[in-house]
């Protein structure tokens, strides 16, 4: 078998596991009432199980260096194992304190799944095709909201959440099988760190000794600030501006998967080509314009969803063109990089749901949200642009023991 139909071939099986993957972390946003209703607790209850899922990303930097010491396709098999004891014990016991355990469990496979699948495929595929591949993967991400939109919901409210944490159970273990059999061995040592155990300080200083490492870093998390600040206000915008029922927000839901789908088809059709970069640098420029923009929508609800749309394809193009981006910023060290990216964007995710919460409570203004938005969008494009260069990755030393 060639080379180039092995590698799209682990392509595709990475990319229907973090589907998987994917699925339990979007389902519990879309469908709250439902949820909490089954469980017989309060739609905050359950909000703030999302949120602990969320915040468990912080400590990927400690936990997603796992695949340097013992190897990617064992992480990421640890990891869909895991997944699927969650979802059976689930399925055994859907009642909240159980739901709220495993919810967290599915926070943590996610935030040790994704590095060491990202640095198996910078491990395998060329610098110049890595765009294309992590594009691919990240096709998951859009796709887990589509099935979820489509499937999850009838499911739970025909047969229960028990029945849809069965389902993933079963689907998890298809795709267990199949990770095991067909995704190639990789071993420590051979393109990974070259170290048996990988610290939490080593990591750090890994980290901390490149410059370039810093600011991707924070490119990661300014750029998920910017946007966290008019994801988390623009359901409230909307409903306030347009009048909109709470069902209608629907809409919303379907304009953001779809510019996700287009974002990350923008990767993986023009990445490699014009740079991964340059491709980051504009999204995040083009973005940051429509946070500003986009409170001037409001003078129609199709001008608006077209102003969200426009916010999400150019976040979405820039994000993921950085994750090919970064790769390469630490060769020698992949998934402490890629940890570390996934701990960076979730502080920025964190500190900007908080300052977009807050500054809209206490402005009572869409238009200065989106200006703050824009000033922190500006500030990830300058550190792309001052700090960060293409293909930066010329193997840097790796700090031992």
């Amino acid at each position: 078998m060639s080379n180039t139909t092995t590698t799209n071939r682990s392509i595709i099986l990475l990319t229907l596991n973090r589907l998987l993957v994917n699925i339990p972390r979007r389902f519990p946003y879309i469908f709250l009432p439902p949820i909490s209703k089954e469980l017989g607790v309060a739609t905050a209850s359950v909000q703030s199980v999302i949120a602990t899922q969320s915040g468990v990303g912080l400590a990927s930097p400690l936990l997603g260096p796992l695949s340097e010491t013992f190897g990617r396709k064992r992480v990421m098999l640890a990891c869909m194992g895991i997944l699927i004891a969650a979802a059976l014990l689930g399925f055994m016991r859907p009642v909240f304190a159980v739901f709220a355990v495993i919810i967290v469990a599915f926070g943590v496979v996610k935030m040790i799944f994704d590095p060491a699948m990202q640095a198996y495929l910078a491990d395998r595929v060329p610098y110049h095709q890595r765009g294309y591949a992590i594009g691919i993967t990240e096709l998951s991400w859009a796709g887990s909201l589509i099935v979820v939109a489509l499937f999850a919901g009838i499911t739970l409210d025909q047969l229960g959440l028990g029945a849809v944490f069965l389902g993933l159970a079963i689907l998890g273990l298809i795709g267990f099988v199949a990770l095991w059999a067909w995704l190639p061995s990789d071993h420590p040592g051979e393109t990974t760190i070259h170290l048996n155990r990988v610290t939490p300080a080593l990591a750090w200083r890994t980290v901390r000794e490149s410059q370039t490492a810093q600011a991707a870093l924070l490119f990661s998390m300014f750029l998920m600030m910017a946007n966290e600040v008019i994801y988390i206000n623009f359901s409230i915008w909307l409903e306030d501006t347009f009048d909109l029922a709470v069902t209608s927000l629907g809409a919303a839901t379907i304009v953001i998967g779809a510019a996700e789908v287009m974002g990350e088809i923008l990767v993986i059709r023009v990445s490699d080509r014009i740079g991964k970069r340059r491709l980051a640098l504009g999204g995040a420029l083009f973005s940051s314009g429509f946070y500003m923009l986009l409170p001037f929508l409001n003078f129609h609800l199709i001008a608006a969803l077209a102003g969200l749309f426009a916010v999400f394809i150019f976040f979405e193009a820039s994000i993921v063109s950085s994750l090919s981006l970064f790769t390469e910023v630490l060769p020698n060290a992949r998934a402490v990089m890629m940890s570390s990216n996934v701990g960076a964007t979730s502080i920025g995710r964190l500190t900007g749901g908080l300052i977009g919460g807050l500054s809209f409570e206490l402005l009572h203004s869409f238009h200065l949200v989106g200006a703050l938005a824009l000033l922190l969008g500006l500030a990830a494009a300058a550190v792309m642009h001052f700090r960060i260069g293409e293909q930066v990755g010329t193997p840097e030393n790796v700090p031992t023991q």
